[in-house]
């Protein structure tokens, strides 16, 4: 059954124009933040393979309500139906595909694979008209509801109550309909309602029967003949019309079950429709809506594996993500003309780092105490009434090391991410270690790195006030103070006082720091976050120190 090959949209609400081409493939799941734009390609989609007739649309469907340049949604599909490609269909305008460079030829070349363009356009009568279009050809020729059924494209969407009745258009009718041993949809389910409504007449409510005979009695009186009279319910009374007639859990309609189930329940009829169709097209938007991780986990892993369907779903879940392919996904940006796809070989990041893959702005972190440290910041930041990092959409990642800082930009510095680096400077002589720093600055990305030859824990000691020195000591530093002071000594030169946190000097701001790195003392993301917090409660304290350039600079970035 048909699939869709590319897609360009013009003018149609959030997207100004947009063009992407799918090639094969039978799973793609769209990413990105929230009004990028990944429903409208989804609801595109569905308008110009919608097999209803009365369409209608607004002004405001009009990207900035621009009503003086048409709407225009146009997809080529292959693996046809052998309905449309009939000359007497739309066989004359068969285009071809070449599958190895993914171009369109308007004439089918050898090895071509066939295919068909439709295009729906709305100008500013807002009459939308669907066309089968080839330039080859003088004309394009219209394409009705009927044929664009054949498609057999479906969104799933918050109202599918629809879904779960017999009437004519729902999925339910359909199959029903492609049953050679069901008679006429219709004509079954009246035949069903004339059965119920002579089980009822039988009945005929006895509680009732008193008043009934009541009534008899007082009309005789008057020479009105009722004695066959009864209770039951009136033909006009019981709409005849398959709408009525739906799919119950025992005594409770489906349409009153949760959300999650229902779309759920609609994915299920619909593959069944998928699998006697010969296939088709979903689209599911936001696939983990009303649902738990391991039923959305479990959704997206039989979805993936079918083949009777390609498959459209947008998603915020990073359950989702996980259990696909990196090649299954494509992010999407707000104002961004075509989608961004990813690699195979970015898939240990997307199992390591799912949640970054929704952000927009990035802080690769080298490790645990950079990230706390961050952490820190926003938290201070909260607690003033500025939600910058929530706002601008920032995600902080514990790249586990700065060696590994290189393969997060490979992943993510080409895909409309906003990228910063925040690592240390105490190893900058190492090969690996220079290499990153080039392609950090060959690429133009933004970076907070300590002062030459110094770790973050150097950098903090070296130039935060003392009196915040003295708050960080009162830390849980996973020593006693005794151990801690034997620590501190051994990296001290000169003479030693008992009473060095009464004594500011450089001499004890480098031991501190030394110690402070090499026994790890808040290499956790929990004491990284105290130690950022305090940093930032007496920034003012520090002015003037590169600690305090490094902490400005990276929270005016979270700020853009």
């Amino acid at each position: 059954m048909a699939k869709i090959h590319s897609i360009s949209i013009s003018n149609f609400r959030g997207i100004n124009k947009f063009e992407q081409t799918f090639g094969q493939k039978n799973f793609i799941c769209l990413i990105g933040r929230g009004d990028s734009g990944k429903t409208t390609i989804l609801e595109a989609i569905n308008l110009v393979l919608s097999s209803n007739w009365n369409v209608t649309f607004t002004d405001n469907d009009f990207h900035n309500q621009n009503i003086q340049e048409p709407i225009e949604i146009i997809a080529t599909l292959y693996d046809l139906p052998e309905a449309i490609i009939k000359e007497t269909k739309f066989g004359l305008y068969l285009r071809g595909i070449d599958t190895a460079t993914g171009l369109i030829n308007d004439e089918i070349q050898q090895n071509d694979v066939a295919a068909i363009t439709i295009k729906l356009s709305v100008d500013d009568s807002l009459e939308p008209l669907w066309y089968v279009i080839n330039s080859r050809l003088q004309s394009d020729i219209e394409i009705k509801s009927s044929d664009r059924n054949k498609f057999n494209a479906f969104l799933v969407s918050d109202y599918i109550d629809k879904h779960f009745s017999w009437s004519k258009g729902s999925p339910l009718y359909s199959l029903l309909k492609t049953d050679d041993s069901a008679i006429n949809a219709t004509a079954l389910i009246l035949e069903t309602i004339r059965e119920a409504k002579n089980k009822i007449d039988s009945s005929a409510f006895p509680d009732l029967q008193g008043i009934v005979e009541n009534i008899k009695t007082n009309a005789q009186k008057f020479g009105v003949d009722l004695s066959k009279v009864n209770t039951t319910i009136d033909f006009k009374d019981i709409i005849i019309k398959e709408g009525k007639i739906n799919l119950h859990d025992k005594n409770t309609p489906v349409r009153l079950k949760g959300k999650g189930s229902k779309r759920l329940l609609s994915i299920a009829i619909q593959l069944e429709l998928f699998s006697l169709n010969h296939g088709g097209i979903l689209l599911i938007d936001e696939i983990e809506q009303g649902l738990e991780s391991d039923r959305v986990q479990n959704l997206a892993r039989i979805l993936k594996s079918n083949d009777n369907a390609q498959i459209f779903i947008t998603t915020h879940s990073r359950d989702v993500i996980v259990e696909l392919n990196a090649e299954d996904l494509f992010k999407v940006s707000k104002n961004s003309d075509k989608l961004y796809s990813f690699a195979g070989s970015e898939q240990g990041t997307l199992r390591s780092s799912p949640e970054a893959f929704f952000a927009k702005k990035i802080i690769l972190c080298e490790g645990a105490t950079e990230v706390g440290i961050v952490r820190g910041i926003n938290n201070f930041n909260y607690s003033a009434g500025d939600f910058r990092f929530s706002h601008n959409g920032v995600r902080y990642l514990d790249c586990n090391g700065d060696s590994k800082i290189q393969r997060f930009i490979e992943v993510f510095k080409d895909k409309e991410y906003e990228i910063l680096v925040f690592c240390d400077s105490d190893n900058d002589g190492n090969p690996a270690i220079q290499t990153l720093k080039k392609i950090i600055k060959d690429n133009n990305i933004d970076s907070v790195q300590c002062e030459s030859g110094k770790a973050i824990e150097h950098q903090i000691f070296s130039d935060l006030n003392f009196d915040s020195v003295k708050k960080i000591f009162d830390l849980d530093l996973l020593e006693d103070k005794t151990s801690l002071a034997d620590t501190i000594k051994a990296r001290f030169t000169g003479t030693w006082l008992d009473d060095y946190l009464l004594n500011d000097n450089p001499q004890i701001r480098t031991a501190i720091g030394i110690a402070s790195n090499k026994k790890g003392w808040f290499k956790r993301i929990d004491l990284g976050t105290l130690v950022g917090e305090i940093c930032m409660t007496s920034l003012v304290e520090f002015e003037g120190k590169y600690l305090h350039t490094m902490l400005t600079d990276l929270n005016n970035w979270a700020a853009k």
